[in-house]
């Protein structure tokens, strides 16, 4: 008995927990299958604390990450009520001491999360690094009701903004960023509905997930699962 391809599995993402409702064990264990599951971070926030492996940031008296008492486990990013006040999580922390993530060897980010709203807000799940490389998937009503890869690999000039033409809402989505070299595309659902080459990153880089108000009116974020898997 062997087992299926991971990476469609992964990009399927919301069957994500396709393994652990099998017994890989009688199969035996398959470094290029089961190595990808196995490698990496996997969170569905269970417990009464986020664990220490995360640097929390918030900015605004009112901004929070806090654990809801949900099925399965959720924390929830609140971005206080005043503009450009946010709630972040860093796989990490900001001094970049562990920038594990290298597009060139190639990574992808897997999130379940829903936004409280569809007005001034930001909400995202990205990697960043050192002199202002990033990729994002965003949905960020100052550029528009839909969802951006936003993309910058310190080379000069503005950010690049690419549209998925696909709307976000406040209901609960499956989404992966897949980075390789050169690329990033967006899975919403198990369907591809974005991807860009332009001002991809290089270097290695740091997980994050981000809620933040674009007007001066709190907004939050629930995430449900959230996990950082190197390839």
């Amino acid at each position: 008995m062997s087992l299926p391809s991971l990476a469609p599995e992964l990009e399927r993402a919301g069957d994500v927990l396709w393994l652990s409702r099998t017994q890989p064990i009688l199969a035996g264990p398959s470094f290029g299958e089961m190595g990808l599951f196995e490698r990496g971070w996997h969170d569905d926030f269970l417990g009464d604390l986020l664990m220490d492996q995360y640097e929390q940031r918030t900015v605004g008296a009112l901004s929070s990450l806090v654990l809801q008492n949900a099925h399965g486990g959720v924390l929830r990013l609140t971005a206080g009520n005043v503009i450009a006040n946010y709630a972040r999580i860093m796989l990490g922390d900001s001094a970049y001491s562990t920038n594990n993530l290298d597009p060139d060897n190639g990574f992808r980010l897997i999130g379940r999360f829903r936004l409280s709203s569809t007005t001034s807000i930001l909400g995202d799940m990205f990697v960043n690094a050192p002199v202002v490389q990033h990729i994002h998937i965003t949905a960020d009503t100052d550029q528009g009701p839909n969802w951006y890869l936003r993309t910058y690999d310190d080379s000069g000039g503005a950010d690049i903004f690419t549209d998925s033409g696909v709307a976000f809402d406040t209901a609960m989505h499956w989404h992966v960023l897949k980075v390789s070299t050169g690329y990033a595309a967006h899975w919403m659902d198990g369907s591809l509905i974005n991807s860009t080459t332009t001002k991809i990153p290089t270097i290695p880089m740091t997980a994050n997930v981000r809620c933040l108000a674009r007007a001066n009116v709190s907004k939050y974020m629930d995430l449900d699962y959230f996990a950082a898997v190197p390839e």
